[in-house]
């Protein structure tokens, strides 16, 4: 399991990896459970507008901004749960 620290984003808003997870799994149609630290959003079979959309989530409901361009598609989850506690 991904560790859970907790940041303030730009909003103001919590940032945690139990929202983060939460905001992949209700963007991706998965199981929370099923989102292994370890899986990459292509082993995970998310595809490209699920990602979209998710980073939309993550801006319009934890106020941290992603550029989909510094996204790598074989990050892991725990790479991108990482990438949004530092951008927060």
């Amino acid at each position: 399991m991904i560790s859970s620290p907790e940041n303030r984003g730009r909003s103001g808003m919590t940032v945690s990896t139990e929202a983060i997870l939460g905001i992949i799994a209700e963007e991706s149609g998965l199981d929370p459970a099923a989102l292994r630290p370890d899986a990459t959003f292509e082993q995970l079979d998310i595809g490209s507008l699920d990602v979209a959309s998710t980073l939309f989530a993550i801006e319009d409901k934890l106020g941290v901004v992603i550029d989909p361009d510094k996204l790598d598609r074989n990050a892991t989850i725990s790479d991108f749960v990482g990438l949004v506690m530092r951008l927060a």
